[in-house]
């Protein structure tokens, strides 16, 4: 009875730590175009406006590696960018990079 239950134990840690590490490095990216509503310096967040949906808004946080570039290709700050068209592109709701289009 014991060696079962050890058994059992073991194949559902097996099983957990898998899935964490099969979801932490998945490298399926999304990207969101639209019109970049809002930027959170204090919290690091944006949100974007989803261009073509039914008033969808997703909120993306950003990292230390974010990059953030204007119409020109040129690095800038996110919140330059508020009230403009941006393309977003994430991993997790952690963006990568957010660009502004034009």
């Amino acid at each position: 009875m014991i060696k079962m239950t050890k058994l059992t134990l073991c194949m559902i840690v097996v099983f957990a730590v898998s899935a964490g590490v099969a979801y932490a490095d998945c490298g399926v990216k999304d990207t969101h175009e639209g019109t970049l509503k809002s930027f959170d310096e204090e919290k690091n967040v944006i949100v974007v406006a989803v261009a073509g949906e039914d008033g969808e808004q997703v909120t993306i946080t950003l990292t230390a590696d974010t990059t953030v570039k204007d119409g020109e290709g040129n690095d800038t700050k996110p919140s330059n960018l508020v009230g403009t068209k941006v393309k977003v592109v994430s991993e997790h709701a952690k963006a990568d990079s957010v660009e502004q289009m034009v």
